[in-house]
C-alpha cells in the first residue's frame, strides 16, 4: 500500500511538464497574436521541460554524461532550426531559443530536489517573456542619465555591499556600514519602483497616477510641483490637490513598510496613528475624486522627478541616515526621550525615512526604548505632513491654499489623536 501511494518521482515529472507548459503557453499566445510561427509552443516547451527532467533522472542512475548528451543534442536541434530559418531569409530574434535552452534546466531542477527554485524561475521566465512590450517601451522612455544612474547604482550595490563590514563602528557603536548601505538600497529601491512605473504608465496621463507614483519617488517633490502649477492653471486647483494628497498619503504605508522590515515588533505601536492619517487622507481623496471627474481628464505635463538611484543621492541619504542615527542615540543617552523627540522633529521637517529607519533600527538593537522610537516616528511623520501642507499653501493658488490647509490640518490632527490613543491603550 505504501509503495502504491508513493508519488516519487511522478509529481516531479508532472511539475516539470506544467512549468514548460506555462512558458510554452506564453510563446504560443504571442505567436497566435502576431501570426508568426516560431520554434515551439505549449507542447514543445512542455516536452522540453520533461526531457530535462527525464535526463536528470537518468543521470542519477547512469552518470552526468546522460544529461550532458541530451542537452547538447537539444542545442544542436535549436541551431539547425535557426539555420533553416536563416536559409529561408527569415529574420527573427533568439528569445524563444534562449527560453528553450532554459526550460530543460528547470525540468532538471525538479529532479535535483530544487522544486521551489524551478517553479520560481519558471514563473519569472514566463513573466519576462510576457512583459516584452512594456520592457521595450521602458527602454525607449529611459534617458541616458537614467541608464547611467541605474547601472552605476547596480554596480555599486552588487560590488560594494558584500565587501562592507557588518559590525558597529563610531560613537556608541551604532554605525554599521553594511546595514546602513543596505537600508539606502532599500529606500532607493522603493523610490525607483515608483520612478519605473511612472516611466511605464506615463504619469502625464492622469493626476491620480501622478500622485500615487510620484508619492513613491518623492512626495515632497510631487507636492511642490503640483502646487506650483495651480498658480498657472488655477481652475485645476482641486484636481492638483487630489494629486498632492495622493502623494502625501503614500508616505504612511511607506513608513509602515520600512518599520516592518527593520523592526516588525514596532509596527503595532505606529500602525494606529499612521493608519488614521492614511484613512483621513483617503477620505479627502475620495471627496476630491467625486468632485473632479471632468477635470481629471485634463492633460498635464509630467511631474519632473529625478532618478532616485543616482549614486550622489544615495550617498547623501546614507550620510544623513548615519548622522541621524548617531544624533538620536546621543540625544537618548544625554537628554533622554526629550532629546530624541527634538531630533525627530528637526529630521521630520525635511525627511521622514532617515528618522524612521534610525529609530526602528536602534530600538531593534536595544539602544532605544520601543515606545520612544514609535513616538519619534509618529512625531516625524506628523511634522513632515505639516511641512508639506505649508509647502502647498506657500506655493499654491488661493483656491488650493484653503482646501490644502483644511486637508493637511485634518491629517496632522489624525496623527496626533492616533498617537494619543496608542499611548492610552498601551499598544
Amino acid at each position: 500500500m505504501t509503495a502504491w501511494i508513493n508519488l516519487e518521482p511522478w509529481w516531479r515529472f508532472a511539475a516539470a511538464l506544467l512549468i514548460g507548459a506555462l512558458i510554452g503557453l506564453e510563446r504560443e499566445f504571442v505567436q497566435q497574436r502576431s501570426g508568426e510561427q516560431e520554434f515551439g509552443g505549449i507542447r514543445t516547451f512542455a516536452l522540453m521541460s520533461l526531457l530535462g527532467a527525464v535526463a536528470a533522472y537518468l543521470t542519477q542512475q547512469f552518470g552526468f554524461l546522460i544529461f550532458l548528451g541530451v542537452y547538447l543534442g537539444l542545442i544542436l536541434l535549436l541551431w539547425m532550426s535557426n539555420l533553416a530559418s536563416a536559409l529561408k531569409g527569415e529574420e527573427e530574434g533568439i528569445t524563444t531559443e534562449v527560453a528553450a535552452l532554459l526550460v530543460p534546466l528547470l525540468g532538471a531542477l525538479m529532479i535535483w530536489d530544487r522544486p521551489a527554485v524551478s517553479a520560481a524561475l519558471g514563473v519569472i521566465t514566463a513573466l519576462i517573456l510576457a512583459l516584452k512590450p512594456g520592457l521595450h517601451d521602458l527602454a525607449r522612455r529611459m534617458s541616458p542619465q537614467d541608464l547611467r544612474a541605474t547601472l552605476e547604482f547596480a554596480l555599486i550595490t552588487a560590488v560594494i555591499l558584500p565587501l562592507l563590514p557588518n559590525r558597529g563602528f563610531g560613537p556608541f557603536g551604532v554605525l554599521n556600514p553594511f546595514q546602513i548601505w543596505l537600508l539606502v538600497v532599500f529606500v532607493s529601491g522603493i523610490g525607483f519602483l515608483g520612478y519605473v512605473l511612472m516611466k511605464v504608465f506615463g504619469a502625464h496621463r492622469g493626476i491620480g497616477v501622478t500622485g500615487l507614483l510620484g508619492g513613491l519617488v518623492s512626495s515632497t517633490a510631487t507636492t511642490i510641483s503640483l502646487a506650483s502649477r495651480s498658480k498657472v492653471t488655477e481652475a485645476l486647483s482641486r484636481v492638483l490637490l487630489l494629486g498632492i494628497l495622493l502623494a502625501s498619503s503614500m508616505m504612511y504605508p511607506r513608513v509602515m513598510v520600512e518599520v516592518a522590515v527593520v523592526n516588525p515588533a514596532l509596527l503595532g505601536k505606529v500602525a494606529l496613528p499612521l493608519g488614521m492619517m492614511l484613512g483621513a487622507g483617503l477620505v479627502f481623496v475620495y471627496q476630491l475624486w467625486r468632485q473632479t471627474r471632468l477635470e481629471r481628464k485634463s492633460e498635464l505635463a509630467p511631474v519632473k522627478v529625478s532618478n532616485p538611484l543616482r549614486l550622489q543621492a544615495a550617498i547623501s541619504f546614507g550620510l544623513i541616515f548615519a548622522v541621524v542615527l548617531v544624533a538620536v542615540r546621543a540625544a537618548n543617552e544625554y537628554f533622554g526621550s526629550a532629546g530624541v523627540y527634538v531630533a525627530s522633529l528637526l529630521s521630520g521637517l525635511t525627511d521622514v525615512d532617515s528618522i524612521t529607519l534610525s529609530a526602528a533600527d536602534l530600538a531593534a538593537q536595544g539602544g532605544l526604548e520601543p515606545q520612544v522610537a514609535a513616538n519619534a516616528i509618529i512625531l516625524a511623520t506628523v511634522v513632515n505632513t505639516i511641512a508639506k501642507g505649508v509647502m502647498a499653501v506657500s506655493v499654491g493658488s488661493q483656491r488650493l491654499r484653503v482646501a490644502a490647509l483644511r486637508a493637511f490640518g485634518a491629517l496632522s490632527v489624525a496623527g496626533l489623536v492616533g498617537g494619543g490613543l496608542t499611548l492610552l491603550l498601551g499598544f
